[in-house]
């Protein structure tokens, strides 16, 4: 509860009507965390429990549009796990948020992409 309580503080600070950017932040994991979405231990519940603070506080800010937990098909290493799409100010600040999740702290990686905007489609 404490960890959820200290995501929303900064989060919040981002909402607002300035939010117009879209972005898509990867997450990419270790092979102990995947492992750890099957475990059903204490362990196992407190990886979800990371998760689901991070993407409640994702939610409460106002930022996320979309995403979801990708399957794993036997890869090696750090593997792309998941994905939110949101809306930021900027490219720095979607960056801020991606430093808050989880993996951030747990040996994995976020990766932060702008959204290309193409005539004619729409975002």
């Amino acid at each position: 509860m404490i960890r959820k309580t200290l995501l929303a503080v900064p989060l919040l600070a981002l909402a607002g009507p300035a939010l117009a950017e879209p972005f898509t932040m990867f997450i990419y994991e270790t092979p102990e965390d995947i492992a750890l979405r099957a475990d059903r231990t204490e362990a196992g519940a407190a990886y979800w429990a990371e998760w689901a603070a991070f993407s409640a506080a994702l939610e409460q800010s106002g930022t996320v549009r979309g995403g979801a937990p990708l399957a794993i098909t036997g890869a090696d290493g750090v593997t792309l796990s998941g994905y939110f799409i949101l809306e930021a100010p900027s490219l720095a600040e979607a960056e801020a948020l991606a430093a808050l999740a989880p993996t951030a702290t747990r040996g994995g990686q976020t990766l932060v992409v702008p959204h290309l905007a193409v005539p004619g489609m729409s975002q």
